[in-house]
Order: structure tokens, then C-alpha cells, then sequence
């Protein structure tokens, strides 16, 4: 399934890449004295406004860098590692903004900060021990396991469905906000097809005795993280406990094929909250940017302007 170890997470395979950000993506390398790699760096070459930026690629949560693992002392890690930040960043193309979230690995991100970067903090959850399932759920918050019980008295799991059942019940969730899907149909109708080929994609579906379907979620694989990539439920069937159960269906998937389940982490309120219930290990993860007045504006403004708007954030 890997075409190169190179990578931190399957979002930064060639073939991903090649995907979701076609020849607008290249790598970035630091080399040793012998010519091999000691660090990658995958960046995509966009526009914001009629500006350059660099950013993580389009269905891509994270895109981080690689780094050689030597067995190096940590001290003597971190000034290799800084050593090759600021190597990479001299590599960047000039005259670009940078907004880049990077992978969950890369925790040290003082050589940003002294370059002059922006650091956000975000989150995300992991269950990091696949090997006991009793103790996973044992881990999971009460309500969480009354709905899953609620749920599978209710529902049937079904794996046999298509990306237009992922598509339209999205496609429903942002339509009661007033707001369009924030990824575009085609390259996510694309993307499936890739990791269909690949079997790096499961979609589970929740269906009733009648048909109806009330919730849809959507994990993507390789063999060090199973992800839970996109979801969504009907309005009409929220409190049936469908989504629960799916999330659960997944984390046992998860145990077949990966050493860790990823809920990919939100900084909505409600998001986290629920990824929260499923026990898992929080994790910080950073956003690091650097960008001109009136895209660091924009960014400020943005969070306010849905609120304002009834957006959840």
C-alpha cells in the first residue's frame, strides 16, 4: 500500500498526493552526506485572494515532515531537527504565504516560532492500544455505550454502499446551516475510487428495517492509522445512537488493519465532545503559518464572521 516510507501518514504518499493535488504538489528533501534522506517535506503551490500561498493539499487534514529516526538522544535529536526545519524552509519557494498543518509527529515546532511563524495549537484523539477491544470499550463514557446499544437494536452496519451515500448526507448537514459541502464533490468521488483500488477506504453505513439510512461514516487506512475521515447523520435519526455504533464498527476495523484509530480531531465545541466520550489519548497537532496582512486578517476575521452568521466552530 506505501510506496515510499518517507511519509509520517498516508496523506503525504505520492499517490495521495498526486490525487488530491495533482502537479501542483512537489517534495521537499534534506539529504545526508551519503545521499540519504533525513528529511521530507510535501508542499502544494496554491492561490488565497490572488496571492501565493503554500498549504496543506485540498481532503488533506495534515501534511508534516518526515524525519530519519536514528536513535539519537533526544537533545541531539531536537538540534538535528531543527537544523532541518530551517534547511527546508530555506528550500520553500519564495514570494509565498505559508499555512500548513502538520502532522501529529512533528511536535517540535520551536524553529517555526523562531523563524517568525504563527503556532495554533489543535486537537485530536487517538485510541493508541487496538490490541484488547474489552478494554477500548470499557474506556468509552456511558452514553456513548447506551447509544451504541440503542442503536444496534434499531439499525443494521453496511458496508456495501457507494461515496453518493457519504456525498448526500453531507451534502444534507451543511444544507440546515445555509452552506455548501467545504470539499469539492468530484475530487472526493476521485479520491474514493483511489483508495478503493488501494482498499484503504471503509464505508459504513447505518440503515433501518425500513431503509432509511441514518447515518454514514467514512475511514480511510494504511497499516499505522485507521482515520475517521468524514461522517455525517440525519437530522431526522441524530438521537438514534447511528453514528456511535459506526464509530465503534470502525475502531473494531481498525483492529484488523492498524496499530491506531485517529478521530482527526475538531475544534468544534460538539465534535470534540463526542470524539472525546470514545476514550481515546488526546493529541496536539500545529498549525504553523506565516502570511501577509490581509490573509492573517482574513484569517482572524473568518471565526467571527460565522458566528455571526450561526456557524458552529
Amino acid at each position: 500500500m506505501e510506496e515510499t516510507r518517507i511519509t509520517n501518514s498516508i496523506y503525504e504518499e505520492n499517490w495521495w498526493l498526486d490525487t488530491v493535488a495533482g502537479n501542483q504538489w512537489e517534495r521537499i528533501i534534506v539529504k545526508k552526506s551519503n545521499g540519504e534522506i533525513a528529511a521530507a517535506f510535501p508542499i502544494y503551490k496554491t492561490k488565497k485572494f490572488g496571492f501565493k500561498v503554500l498549504e496543506t493539499p485540498p481532503l488533506s487534514p495534515t501534511c508534516g515532515i518526515y524525519f530519519e529516526k536514528t536513535g539519537a538522544k533526544q537533545s541531539k535529536r531536537l538540534e538535528k531537527t531543527k537544523d532541518m526545519i530551517y534547511e527546508i524552509l530555506k528550500q520553500l519557494p519564495n514570494k509565498y504565504n505559508h499555512d500548513f498543518r502538520l502532522d501529529i509527529n512533528n511536535d517540535y515546532f520551536l524553529p517555526f516560532y523562531w523563524k517568525g511563524y504563527k503556532i495554533t495549537p489543535l486537537i485530536s484523539y487517538q485510541i493508541e492500544n487496538l490490541s484488547d477491544l474489552d478494554t477500548v470499550w470499557k474506556g468509552f463514557k456511558e452514553n456513548i455505550k447506551t447509544d451504541i446499544r440503542k442503536a444496534q437494536k434499531n439499525v443494521k452496519v453496511y458496508d456495501d454502499r457507494d461515496i453518493d451515500v457519504l456525498v448526500d448526507i453531507c451534502r444534507k448537514t451543511y444544507k440546515r446551516q445555509d452552506r455548501k459541502l467545504p470539499w469539492d464533490i468530484e475530487l472526493m468521488k476521485k479520491l474514493d475510487g483511489i483508495l478503493t483500488e488501494k482498499r484503504a477506504r471503509k464505508l459504513l453505513c447505518a440503515v433501518d428495517a425500513q431503509g432509511n439510512i441514518h447515518a454514514v461514516a467514512y475511514f480511510i487506512y494504511d497499516n499505522r492509522r485507521c482515520y475517521y475521515f468524514k461522517g455525517g447523520t440525519d437530522e431526522k435519526y441524530r438521537n438514534s445512537g447511528a453514528m456511535s455504533l459506526l464509530v465503534w464498527e470502525g475502531i473494531k476495523f481498525a483492529a484488523e488493519v492498524s496499530e491506531i484509530f485517529d478521530f482527526e480531531g475538531s475544534m468544534v465545541e460538539s465534535i470534540e465532545r463526542f470524539d472525546r466520550g470514545f476514550g481515546g489519548t488526546p493529541q496536539v497537532y500545529y498549525r504553523v503559518t506565516k502570511q501577509n496582512f490581509l490573509l492573517s486578517f482574513f484569517d482572524y476575521i473568518k471565526p467571527n464572521i460565522k458566528r455571526l452568521l450561526g456557524y458552529k466552530i
